[in-house]
């Protein structure tokens, strides 16, 4: 025959041992406080008995596990047995990043964490291309006033211009930063070929031959 101690302010299984015989009545056995001969039900991996209101009852024990804090993913070892992680502020699950959060039993990425992503990421691009295009126009707004740039500087400076006000135009879309679309990067200059140098030139009349008709025809 076993008696059984637990804790006497949680009612916490503490251990099992022989009894001692009354030494004043040999077939009694004494029962110290905090103790008792019913049998503490079988547990399993993630329970504990606790002797409550007079009987055992199998409590969560988590005790010496790896869980984490709800509030910023931190591991924690839990110390005590009667408590669930989830009374404690604490899950089983791994935080997967310090994107994620705890909401409603899972980790998850907040919503307006990722409106706040895409924001950022396509202002970095916009802030990119505009620095892009700054260079090419850099100090030759004065210059263009003045009438001192050629026709390749002049092509250039409109270009790259008229590419930031496009950049611009691009994020002040009401679908921005869901749907945005860059407007493409300006060509190198093409300047004008030599036939349509010539094209508004009038073709010469052909020198006549000796026979009166003009060169190149044919002969009656």
């Amino acid at each position: 025959m076993l008696i059984h101690h637990y804790d006497q302010a949680t009612g916490e299984y503490i251990n099992s041992g022989q009894p001692d015989v009354d030494p004043r009545n040999d077939t009694r056995w004494l029962v110290p406080a905090s103790s008792t001969f019913d049998v503490p039900p079988p547990r399993t991996p993630t329970t504990w008995p606790f002797y409550l209101d007079g009987e055992w009852r199998l409590l969560p024990d988590f005790r010496g596990r790896i869980c984490y804090r709800t509030d910023n993913g931190e591991p924690v070892e839990i110390a005590v047995a009667g408590k669930t992680p989830e009374e404690l502020g604490l899950t089983t699950q791994p935080r997967p990043s310090h994107r994620h959060s705890w909401a409603k039993g899972a980790w998850a990425v907040p919503p307006e964490l990722i409106v706040r992503e895409k924001r950022d990421a396509a202002m970095a691009e916009f802030w990119r291309l505009m620095e892009v295009a700054r260079r090419q126009t850099a100090g030759k707004a004065d210059a263009y006033a003045a009438g001192l740039l050629d026709d390749e500087q002049v092509h250039n400076f409109k270009a790259w211009s008229a590419y930031q006000m496009a950049l611009v135009s691009a994020i002040e879309r009401d679908t921005f930063p869901d749907d945005v679309e860059w407007p493409p990067t300006p060509g190198p200059y093409v300047p004008p070929a030599a036939s349509e140098t010539n094209a508004d030139v009038p073709d010469q009349p052909s020198e006549p031959n000796e026979a009166g008709n003009s060169a190149g025809a044919d002969s009656a």
